[in-house]
């Protein structure tokens, strides 16, 4: 990253791109900032750039998130809060049975960016908590049984985002059964080529996923509430 250079760079030539923006919220809320991206993040917010791109819904929350890590008042703290949550397919708590591959990952993703994954489980609205508590197992099922691993350890980050997080033992227990020696996990049921970084660019998005679940799980479990097994949930 060259001490965020490159993170510099990619907003300089692309402000309108704002990958670059999301992910250095991480690394600034570790200690790591870069003085010239904070000016370009500053100029971005004032001007309201990143705030106003094209996004879809859950990806505008992610913006706002992002804001919200970095001090600026266009963050999930600002009286649109509740407008960025309904926009999203999640924060109108549809039909669950009306829900497919890429809808699975917009849920997902819009927990993480409510949530600030899993730091603050109170961004969940009440209804969408109670919703998603009663739903999550089922669409958990679906995808296990599809073995969509990719999107079954994101779901599983979403059970440990809740405000009572949930989540069955036996998917965490599948997909520690799945993990190749080398630590890889799979992200379906699709044979892999044997070829080192064809099998890193297949395994690495479930891997990371699944790391993150297990350490969100933790940290929550550390902190005031036990993790528990849906099926035990009253």
């Amino acid at each position: 990253m060259k001490d965020g250079t490159l993170l510099y760079e990619r907003l300089l030539r692309h402000p309108l791109v704002t990958h670059a923006l999301e992910g250095y919220a991480h690394f600034a809320r570790a200690g790591y900032r870069h003085p010239g991206v904070e000016r370009l993040i500053g100029h971005f917010a004032a001007t309201s750039t990143a705030a106003v791109v094209e996004h879809v819904p859950n990806r505008r929350l992610s913006v706002a998130n992002t804001l919200g890590v970095l001090g600026h008042a266009q963050g999930l703290g600002a009286p649109g809060r509740e407008t960025l949550t309904r926009a999203t397919r999640l924060g109108s708590t549809p039909q669950p049975w009306h829900i497919d591959w890429m809808t699975g990952y917009a849920v997902t993703h819009t927990v993480f960016h409510l949530t600030d994954w899993g730091r603050h489980p109170s961004g969940l609205p009440d209804d969408v908590a109670s919703y998603l508590a009663h739903w999550l197992p089922v669409w958990t099922d679906i995808w296990v049984k599809t073995a969509q691993w990719d999107l079954v350890g994101e779901l599983l980050i979403v059970g440990c985002c809740l405000p009572e997080p949930c989540g069955e033992i036996a998917d965490w227990t599948r997909l520690a059964e799945l993990q190749h020696a080398d630590g890889l996990l799979p992200r379906d049921n699709e044979p892999v080529e044997d070829d080192p970084a064809i099998r890193f660019g297949n395994h690495q998005h479930t891997t990371i996923a699944a790391a993150i679940a297990g350490t969100i799980a933790l940290a929550r479990a550390l902190d005031t509430t036990v993790l528990v097994d849906a099926d035990s949930r009253p």
